[in-house]
């Protein structure tokens, strides 16, 4: 039975936002390239999971020909894992990931069951809170941690959302060390913006790229207002949260031309689509940077390490900065890139995917993790902290290390004598 028609319900075209987007999905000519890239459309041989399917029920809904309350629509539409591998190969340049977002919005405005909306509202304060400040997020990973450390996961269902958050997150819960104090931070020569993951995950990594960036002779600084880059928000269909966490990152790091390093590739690639000009040309990932600097006045370790380079979707598809991180590990003394060729687009984190759709994001983690080990490699290396949670909960115990770039280049300095 296809979607029905929406019963009296005005339609939302006339929302200016969506209204742009809307004219940029006619430029789909349902050419079909995009097929093979849709990691959904593998798995499943749908037309509805696939992205020209997808744009012809965005379409549909966004007249108001199609009910935003439809359950296999919002199958559809809340199916899809963003990874926009469709927009990097589209010849019409059509942005499907804007699209998305839009219509999340708008499955978000029109609910098609209130009642499912009680957790999301009775939660919604709380997560505010924590992408926005500090005390909140270390006081969450405090209860994670807790938690993890109690087995509490044991004694929930492994189907359970809950359960499945325990055991898919406890391997990568991190406890955020004390930064360390960069000389001449007053004056600094770039920003580091760490992210709403330091407390839960990435504050080990935080670290790491402030001594790495100190051994290169950089001056940095953390601004401490900064909040959550609004990826999380943005592709949930909530455009207004978003917003008021760039004009608060906007706000924290201020005007000028200093760069603002992000250590996250996800991270990175919600900050590029910022809309201001002169903040876009800021934003650059630590790989990015230390490419362009001269690698070689750095005393490096000499010993020989195989790493297998996990390039996550939003550097292959949002920010294209694969040449980078591959030009800079390069360099290194005694590091060699193995061949690796990952079966599909994604590894199915996709931001909360790895939880919401635990069946999918399994099934395509797991092949992508067996192609990083097979050719020998010592260690993984990820620029993105939610494929390395979904990738490090899916290995055995005794696996490879999965690292941040940041991580495996403070290894990587003569200072250090080996794994921390």
């Amino acid at each position: 039975m296809p979607p029905k028609p929406s019963a009296g319900r005005p339609a939302p075209a006339g929302d200016p936002p969506f209204a742009n987007a809307l004219a940029a999905a006619d430029r789909c000519v349902l050419c079909g390239m995009c097929l093979p890239h849709c990691p959904t459309y593998a798995a499943h041989r749908i037309e509805g999971d696939s992205p020209r399917g997808r744009i012809t029920l965005m379409q549909g809904l966004a007249q108001g020909r199609l009910d935003p309350g439809n359950e296999r629509l919002r199958a559809h539409l809340e199916g899809c894992l963003g990874c926009r591998s469709c927009e990097a190969i589209c010849p019409a340049r059509v942005p499907f990931g804007a699209l998305m977002d839009a219509s999340r919005t708008i499955l978000r405005e029109h609910p098609d069951r209130r009642w499912r909306r009680i957790p999301d509202r009775l939660l919604a304060p709380l997560r505010a809170l924590a992408l926005r400040r500090r005390f909140a997020r270390r006081f969450a990973a405090l209860a994670a941690r807790t938690a993890h450390r109690l087995g509490l996961r044991h004694l929930l269902p492994a189907r359970s959302h809950l359960g499945r958050v325990l055991r898919h997150t406890g391997p990568s819960l991190r406890r955020m060390p004390a930064m360390p104090v960069v000389p001449g931070a007053d004056a600094p020569d770039a920003l580091v913006f760490t992210g709403c993951m330091d407390a839960f995950f990435t504050g080990p990594d935080a670290a790491a790229a402030l001594e790495v960036l100190a051994a290169f002779g950089l001056r940095v600084q953390v601004p401490p207002d900064q909040a959550c880059c609004g990826a999380l928000d943005q592709h949930l269909g909530r455009p207004a949260e978003a917003a008021a966490l760039q004009r608060r990152n906007e706000a924290a790091f201020g005007a000028g031309d200093r760069p603002i390093v992000v250590l996250d590739s996800g991270c990175e690639a919600q900050l590029r689509e910022y809309p201001q000009a002169r903040w876009r040309q800021r934003v650059t990932s630590l790989t990015a940077l230390l490419s362009r600097l001269p690698v070689d006045r750095i005393r490096w370790r000499v010993d020989p390490v195989r790493v297998a380079l996990h390039l996550p979707c939003t550097l292959r598809n949002v920010t294209r900065e694969t040449a980078g991180i591959r030009q800079l590990l390069e360099q290194l003394p005694g590091v060699t890139l193995t061949a690796v060729t990952p079966p599909g687009n994604c590894c199915g984190a996709a931001g909360t995917a790895m939880l919401s759709q635990p069946a999918l994001a399994d099934s395509l983690g797991r092949p992508t993790l067996a192609a990083l080990a097979a050719p020998g490699a010592d260690v993984i290396v990820s620029p993105n902290v939610g494929c390395s949670v979904h990738l490090r909960a899916l290995q055995a115990a005794d696996a490879l290390r999965i690292l941040s770039p940041a991580a495996f280049l403070r290894e990587r300095l003569a200072a250090h004598s080996g794994p921390t």
